[in-house]
């Protein structure tokens, strides 16, 4: 069994004895601490993390004096992504082309049970024939040095159990319904497929759904897969006694008396306790201990969605109760019928906001009047859907908001702002006008009053200076 190491020099021979790192590289790195006989300093191994010549955890894992396992044929384990009942799941870098990979390991107690390894193995062969942007890809079976293990796509992402305890920390509340609604229809577009082929998940919860950078869920974890209507061969899981399998939490009634007796109407029922979690921040019967919460899944109605989350449209909130009743015939009897009641939602939900939208004003102003001149104020009063209960008066180049504190004008100040029939212009009020008129009153030849009394005063100023000079003159 490894021992921690102590020394610089212990921790330099467990280094080495890895063949993670290259010699000379590892000199250049550790050359300023010269004295090896010293005890074991923080700096020297993060300064290799430094270097990118290891990984955070295969610098914990030299500490801890372990150098075997860091090679699973031409695969390098960088990292620890997940660990299972079923197994363990590693971030891994294919050395021949430099991509990174994720490693499910299998438990090395059921390598030795030679039904259990023949069985995943033709399990397995099912799962890789699956292509679907929302399942996770296997690419490859192996073993190496007495280890067996799958290749499969790695997932730069956060899976949802992450993602909504996340988003309640930093906003006091679970995800959007758009959100959720759109995160449930892509896991169930990807669950229809792996149903198209007989498999039945079994194992569908938060964590198994994972959110990549683009926004495109994925469904990992398959190895729980039961092939439906399978009758010519036994289960592994039957084989070893596994009557329960799944988690608690979303786990199925039928399936929580005999997980054989899974089907995919299954699946869908974990999928709306799911969808409970990311729309509420829990799932459905979270209280008290595990037996508790599994005879609530057998015998308690789905909790009302909408004491906590008004919010939720009723056709969202009726596929719920849908997807959770306690009897499968009751059910969607395909992944594929929630995900087009989700999408048909969304649709909707989009071609609503479309028309709803306010409307994008022109910075460039309004357009000028053939022959030049000034730019002609329209005012225009806008109000209703989309515009907030705000009015938009038009004063030439731009429009700015004239807010009337979120309520519509009613009564007289109503009839002010609305324009007559047949006509683009909207009625004056009555101050408004009378202000008009008398501005138009004190305006001759199109200028003001005021330009004709200085122009005038200025002429009678000149006409004095020169007759005064001319007097001089004499």
């Amino acid at each position: 069994m490894a021992e921690p190491v102590h020394t610089i020099a212990d921790f330099l021979a467990v280094v080495r004895r890895s063949g993670l790192v290259a010699e000379d590289r590892l000199a250049e790195t550790v050359a300023t601490w010269t004295d090896t006989s010293l005890e074991l300093p923080a700096e020297l191994p993060q300064a290799l993390v430094a270097a990118e010549l290891l990984t955070q955890w295969q610098s914990d894992q030299l500490r801890k004096g372990k150098h075997k396992g860091f090679m699973l044929g031409k695969y390098k384990l960088l990292g620890l992504l997940g660990v299972g009942g079923m197994s363990s799941v590693y971030l891994a870098e294919n050395t021949t082309l430099g991509e990174l990979v994720a490693i499910k390991v299998l438990p090395t107690k059921r390598v030795d049970q030679t039904s259990f390894l023949a069985r995943f193995e033709q399990e397995a062969r099912r799962i890789f024939k699956l292509s679907h942007q929302n399942l996770i890809r296997s690419h490859d079976l192996d073993s190496a040095g007495g280890v067996n293990f799958i290749v499969m796509e790695y997932i730069d992402g956060t899976d949802l159990h992450v993602l909504v305890k996340e988003h309640i920390q930093r906003h006091a509340r679970p995800l959007d319904v758009r959100d959720a609604v759109d995160y449930i229809r892509q896991a169930a577009e990807g669950l229809h497929v792996a149903h198209e082929e007989g498999l039945v998940h079994r194992d569908v919860k938060p964590a198994n759904l994972m959110l990549n950078r683009k926004g495109i869920i994925k469904v990992l974890d398959l190895g729980l897969a039961l092939k439906e209507d399978d009758d010519q061969q036994a289960s592994v899981t039957r084989e070893h006694d596994e009557k329960v399998l799944g988690t608690a939490d979303y786990l199925a009634p039928e399936q929580a008396r005999d997980s054989h007796t899974a089907d995919r109407r299954s699946d869908i029922y974990a999928l709306g306790c799911t969808l409970h979690y990311l729309l509420i921040g829990k799932p459905p019967f979270a209280q008290g201990k595990l037996a508790e919460r599994i005879q609530a899944q057998l015998n308690t109605q789905a909790p009302n969605i909408l004491d906590e989350r008004p919010d939720v449209p009723p056709a969202i909130a009726d596929l719920y109760y849908r997807m959770m009743e306690k009897v499968p015939a009751a059910r969607p009897q395909t992944a594929q019928e929630v995900a087009d009641i989700l999408r048909g939602w969304l649709n909707s939900a989009k071609q609503t906001d479309a028309k709803t939208s306010p409307p994008q004003f022109s910075r460039r102003g309004s357009p000028r009047p053939p022959g030049g001149g000034s730019a002609i104020a329209r005012p225009v009063f806008r109000s209703g859907p989309g515009s907030g209960g705000s009015s938009s008066i038009s004063l030439g180049p731009a429009s700015l908001p004239q807010p009337t504190g979120g309520k519509r004008p009613s009564g007289k100040k109503a009839a002010a702002v609305r324009p007559q029939k047949g006509s683009d212009r909207a009625e004056e009020p009555d101050d408004a006008k009378g202000r008009a008129k008398r501005r138009r009153s004190w305006e001759f030849a199109g200028y003001p009053l005021g330009f004709w009394i200085a122009l005038i005063g200025g002429l009678i100023a000149v006409s004095v200076l020169g007759v005064l000079k001319f007097l001089q003159s004499k």
